[in-house]
């Protein structure tokens, strides 16, 4: 059988939190691949450098700085997208607010609590919604990836950010339910201990790690190609794909504040 390359030509992929991490690592593998790639930030900094980038290596590439915490956004994501690319054949949802290790249950404020919320849950399933709306008036076989975390799983001392990516996981088995008929899939991507977007680790966390070592922007960014690929995931929806070195399965307490 001959292998189509690139795999993803002629086709548009929304990224948000492309500005940097591992949504700035996907944008350059989905762009590699032959896609158009529309990206959404709220550092206008980070995001032009991301842009600038991946157009002086050829690809075709656009966005806008937008807030996925305000009333409307994902709408704006989609008018935007829309109006640069015309059809939407892939989302993904990386933008997260920015994780805060003093933002105990003790300390968390409404305000950090409803952003959080906001991002990760509400403007995602926004942003679900409207895309697969689109896809399934167009005849579009899409597919979207959303990034979870470990911490949907276990608990983390940051309740609205591990409550919140728990939600984020069970909006993509609904999706994934609901769209499997239309020919669309969605999955989680799970990434563990990742030297990405600022994340600094304590320790020696390295160690607890059975690969030894943390895990990069591209190690999660491959796997979210991956699952974007018919030819590799064409039968994969409504599942989580975690890419942690077997953090997971390591059996290690954190002490209880």
């Amino acid at each position: 059988m001959k292998l189509q390359s690139p795999y993803l030509s002629d086709q548009t992929a929304i990224i948000t939190g492309a500005g940097n991490g591992i949504g700035r690592a996907l944008a350059f593998e989905v762009a590699a691949e032959g896609a158009k790639v529309f990206l959404i930030d709220t550092d206008q900094q980070k995001l032009a450098d991301t842009l600038a980038e991946l157009q002086a290596k050829g690809h075709s590439a656009n966005g806008a700085v937008i807030d996925l915490a305000l009333t409307g956004s994902a709408q704006q994501v989609m008018d935007q997208a829309r109006a640069a690319f015309g059809s939407i054949h892939m989302v993904v949802h990386s933008a997260s607010p920015p994780r805060r290790e003093s933002d105990t249950w003790r300390t968390v404020t409404s305000e950090i609590w409803d952003a959080m919320y906001h991002v990760n849950v509400k403007s995602g399933f926004e942003l679900a919604r409207l895309a697969g709306q689109h896809m399934i008036a167009e005849g579009i076989a899409g597919r979207m990836v959303y990034l979870t975390s470990l911490h949907a799983h276990t608990p983390r001392n940051l309740p609205h950010y591990a409550t919140s990516k728990a939600a984020m996981l069970m909006l993509v088995k609904e999706m994934a339910k609901a769209w499997a008929r239309h020919g669309i899939r969605i999955n989680a991507l799970t990434p563990g201990a990742i030297a990405a977007g600022g994340f600094k680790p304590a320790g020696d966390l390295a160690l607890k790690i059975p690969m030894q070592r943390l895990g990069s922007a591209q190690d999660v960014a491959a796997m979210g190609l991956t699952l974007l690929i018919d030819r590799f995931s064409g039968y994969v929806t409504g599942t989580e794909l975690v890419v942690d070195g077997g953090l997971s399965v390591f059996n290690w307490f954190d002490p209880v504040e």
